[in-house]
């Protein structure tokens, strides 16, 4: 190996693949090996950032000959299947760790209820959904539709809207209030899931096409 590492160096002529690929191709060929305590892949950067060329191993802890890149390329050809069915599942891992946070940005991004949008993040959920259980159960109790004091407070009962307005609601509204959120959070799950069923996986899955009103 070495002692330097640079992009003339021999160790920099390895196949074009990148850390974690390499790691998995290595992994493959030498099982009993730990990444990270055994051996370590890298990049070597750029003065001004970012990655420069094919991965490099730049430790290498085990007794074995250190891999020169003919060897890796060999293994690579040996492996190439296996590799490329590692790199399409992290890819695919990326793109459904993306949809879901695509997801969860537009559940929290509000919702209109009666024209008014509310907030829907998931503490406001949660803060919902237990007002909205509690204005059941003074429905059940006899609560009427326009009392707005069916807490049990002196004052009428409000909820704050997302441009900081007040609305007056009764446990009735309180109640259509809380299905309207949940129902704007299954949507958007229901969404995402739709969109990471498919194969493959759109890359414009953040466009609104693809997700509720």
């Amino acid at each position: 190996m070495d002692d330097t590492i640079s992009p003339d160096s021999s160790n920099a002529l390895n196949p074009d693949l990148d850390r974690d690929a390499l790691e998995h191709l290595l992994s493959l060929e030498y099982p009993d090996l730990k990444p990270g305590r055994d051996f370590l892949t890298g990049h070597l950067e750029k003065r001004s950032g970012g990655r420069l060329g094919s991965a490099v191993i730049l430790e290498w802890n085990v007794e074995a000959d250190f891999p020169s890149p003919d060897d890796l390329h060999a293994l690579l050809d040996q492996h190439r299947d296996a590799v490329a069915v590692f790199v399409e599942g992290r890819e695919n891992r990326m793109l459904r760790n993306a949809v879901d946070a695509e997801r969860d940005r537009r559940i929290a991004d509000g919702f209109v209820f009666e024209g008014v949008t509310y907030q829907s993040r998931p503490s406001d959920i949660d803060k919902i959904s237990r007002w909205a259980a509690s204005a059941r159960s003074v429905i059940e109790a006899g609560a009427v539709a326009g009392d707005y004091r069916w807490h049990g407070q002196n004052y009428d009962f409000a909820w704050i809207a997302a441009d900081n307005t007040t609305h007056k609601l009764d446990a009735q509204a309180m109640v259509a209030l809380g299905e309207t959120v949940l129902a704007h959070e299954q949507a958007h799950i229901l969404a995402a899931r739709q969109i990471k069923d498919m194969d493959p996986i759109p890359a414009d899955y953040a466009h609104d096409s693809y997700w509720p009103d």
